[in-house]
This record gives structure tokens, C-alpha cells and sequence, in this order.
């Protein structure tokens, strides 16, 4: 199958390698050129050093080359830049199957598969779960799950090391996706101010019950939150040296600032994005929220964690 990567990121390339394991056509499509030639031309990925690139990745920055024929897109840009980027491609798009594999929310807390639907015709679904590039590059065993009308995609996907869980929620998917970033940040922050285990469980569960409720606020099945790409998701994102959303989180709460601490990376936080645009879901379905609120103070307004941790 000839498979179109939007996004040359670390996701993005992880996917790649491992559908390209799996014998199909694949080309990545990376916004800066100089970085797909690079990719192109050295067969690696800086985000991921210990991977040689396939002979089957083909990586351009050229939107409609890498289009061309397609017969599946998968959407790995940041959730910011999933609106713009299917507003540009769907030019060079047709019937074909789109799967959103970006983590977070459209503008104005829409859903990322909502404004995907707008624009173009085809299919779309969703892939999410416990899967950090780092371990999914190199074959180790992952799990995730696959929401939409259909499980007609999971063959694509799957393998012996790389297990694909079918949903139809794919609006549980999504939601439970995009928060549990905001838990990873938080837990990090408690690390970086060495607060103890017994304070990650505590935001662990009050945190779980957040997400529950805004996903039963959109519409989601409860029992989504409570699969892989909800506590599973969590479980990894929340404890991996390999988080960069818990890495963020450990550095605030250090004492270090915000921006300076993002500056400094060369990978995107997703959890940082959406904790500026989740505020406003208590707005949105009359809910409390506290711990959202909470991270939102301490990380744009300079809260401190222990007073934070008293009102969630």
C-alpha cells in the first residue's frame, strides 16, 4: 500500500519505519526542507538517531509529491498545525482514508477529527496509545488502538510486536488522548519538586476523573478513558524518561521558566498546548476542572505546586 506521512517528526518517522517493516510504500512528508533532504539524503532522523531509514521511506517537502498517489494519509503534525495542513493538502486529496495520529484539540476545543471531516471526503480515524517513537522504531513490543466506522485498517497496522485494539469512540479516543498530556506535565512538575509518589497518585486518579467527565461531556463512552489510550496512555506518558511532556513539567518544576524550558527543545509538547486551550472546557460544559486549572496557574502564572495540590 502507498502510505502519505504528514509530519517528519519523531511520531511520524517512528510510524513510518514501522510500516515500512511491513513492506508498504511510504512517504513522510517534512515541512522544512532542508531537514527532508537531510533525512532523504543520510537515511536518519536526528529525533532518532539509532534508526536507519528504510529504502521504502521516501521524505520530501513537497506537499503534492508526497501525495501523489496515496492510498492512506496519516495526519503527525502537531495539533496546532492539523488545520492548516489538511487546509493545504486537500487539494492533492481525495477519497482517500485519512488517519489522525496528532494528540490535542482544533481551534475553539473542536475535535481534531472534526475539522479533519470538514475539508475532505474520505474516511477519517483515529490512532492513539502507549507508544513512545523511541521503543516503536526499534520493534519493541506497543499496543494501541484504532477508532472509526470500521477496523478496516488494523491489518495495515498490525503486527506480531505491534498489537491494534479496534473502537468505534473514536470521540473517547481523541479526548483521552489530549488530556492525559496535561497529567504527564503535572507529574513532572511534582518530580521536579521531589513531592513523593503518594502525590503522583493522588494526581493520577483526580486526573483520570477530569478526563472522564469531559469525554462523557463530548459524548464519549466512559469505558475509552479506562483503555490504552486513556490509563495506558497516562501510565507511559506520566512515568517514561522518553516523555517530553513530563520532561517539561520536571524542569518547571524545578524552579526553571517556561518558555526557556521549551525554547531549549527540539521536539513539541503537546501538553503544554492543550492545557492553554482545555481551561476553556469548563467554560464550554459547566465543569469544575480544578487540576487543569490547577497546571494552568502553575504554568502560566508561577502558582506553587503545594498550594495547587490542596485545591484539586
Amino acid at each position: 500500500m502507498k502510505i502519505t506521512i504528514l509530519g517528519g517528526g519523531s511520531w511520524g518517522t517512528a510510524l513510518a519505519v514501522h510500516l515500512a517493516s511491513k513492506q508498504h510504500d511510504i512517504r513522510v512528508w517534512e515541512f522544512f526542507e532542508e531537514q527532508a533532504k537531510e533525512m532523504q539524503d543520510e537515511r536518519v532522523c536526528k529525533l532518532l538517531p539509532e534508526v536507519k531509514l528504510p529504502s521504502n521511506i521516501f521524505i520530501t517537502s513537497d506537499l503534492k509529491e508526497s501525495l501523489n498517489d496515496s492510498e492512506l494519509i496519516l495526519v503527525v503534525v502537531p495539533s496546532d498545525k492539523v488545520e492548516q495542513t489538511i487546509e493545504k493538502a486537500k487539494e492533492f486529496i481525495s477519497q482517500q482514508k485519512i488517519v489522525i495520529c496528532s494528540k490535542g484539540f482544533a481551534s475553539n476545543l473542536r475535535l481534531l477529527s472534526d475539522v479533519v471531516k470538514e475539508k475532505v471526503s474520505g474516511k477519517v480515524y483515529c490512532l492513539y496509545g502507549p507508544t513512545h517513537a523511541e521503543e516503536v522504531c526499534r520493534g519493541m513490543f506497543s499496543g494501541i488502538v484504532l477508532a472509526g466506522k470500521d477496523n478496516s485498517l488494523k491489518e495495515v497496522f498490525e503486527s506480531e510486536d505491534f498489537i491494534v485494539d479496534y473502537t468505534s469512540d473514536i470521540i473517547g479516543l481523541q479526548v483521552s488522548a489530549a488530556l492525559k498530556n496535561i497529567l504527564a506535565v503535572f507529574i513532572g512538575v511534582l518530580d521536579g519538586a521531589k513531592l513523593g509518589d503518594n502525590a503522583k497518585a493522588y494526581v493520577i486518579t483526580r486526573g483520570l476523573e477530569e478526563i472522564k467527565q469531559v469525554a462523557l461531556a463530548f459524548g464519549a463512552k466512559e469505558e475509552t478513558v479506562y483503555g490504552l489510550a486513556g490509563i495506558g496512555d497516562i501510565i507511559v506518558t506520566s512515568t517514561s524518561k522518553h516523555s517530553r511532556n513530563r520532561f517539561v513539567g520536571q524542569e518547571v518544576g524545578k524552579g526553571r521558566e517556561l518558555k526557556k524550558v521549551i525554547d531549549e527543545m527540539n521536539m513539541i509538547a503537546e501538553g503544554v498546548t492543550t492545557v492553554k486551550e482545555a481551561i476553556g472546557l469548563k467554560e464550554k460544559f459547566n465543569l469544575e476542572l480544578p487540576l487543569i486549572t490547577g497546571l494552568y496557574e502553575i504554568l502560566f502564572n508561577g502558582k506553587d505546586v503545594k498550594e495547587i495540590l490542596r485545591t484539586i
